[in-house]
């Protein structure tokens, strides 16, 4: 005799809908080739900075380029990984039954983390741009008088 077939596990968590999985589907499938791209484009800023480290070291010139497409660089990386662990998180609330909350709740996480950073980094560069300004304003005035 076989035994009984075990019954179906249900959990208590939300599931959602074939109507809700397919916009889910659909972000994330815009969300995997935006940070592809931005992967990429991390990617490609490596070589630039590559290069422009090797120039400064040649030429014993000013490392301020190479400081500036590294910084480049480090923030398309990060994004590019955020937003990709992100969107592998809302695939899986489509693929898995029972676990998406949880993902929903990973996705979010990311995406937090990701508007945390570049939240600061916009006050860091408000405060940059300031700091500019006032240093240009101060060259003005020095020639000026």
């Amino acid at each position: 005799m076989n035994p009984p077939p075990m019954p179906e596990f249900r959990s208590n968590q939300y599931e959602f809908n074939d109507e809700q999985n397919k916009v889910f589907s659909q972000l994330a499938d815009a969300m995997g080739t935006v940070g592809t791209l931005m992967k990429l484009l991390g990617l490609s800023f490596v070589v630039f900075f590559g290069l422009l480290i090797y120039h400064a070291i040649e030429t014993k010139s000013g490392y301020g380029p190479a400081a500036g497409v590294g910084s480049a660089m480090l923030l398309f990386l990060a994004l590019g990984f955020w937003t990709g662990s992100a969107a592998h998180s809302f695939r899986r609330i489509v693929e898995t039954k029972n676990e998406d909350i949880w993902h929903l709740m990973n996705a979010v996480e990311s995406l937090r983390n990701m508007y945390g950073m570049l939240r600061s980094i916009v006050m860091l560069g408000l405060v940059l741009v300031v700091v500019g300004v006032t240093l240009l304003a101060v060259t003005w005035s020095q020639h000026a008088g």
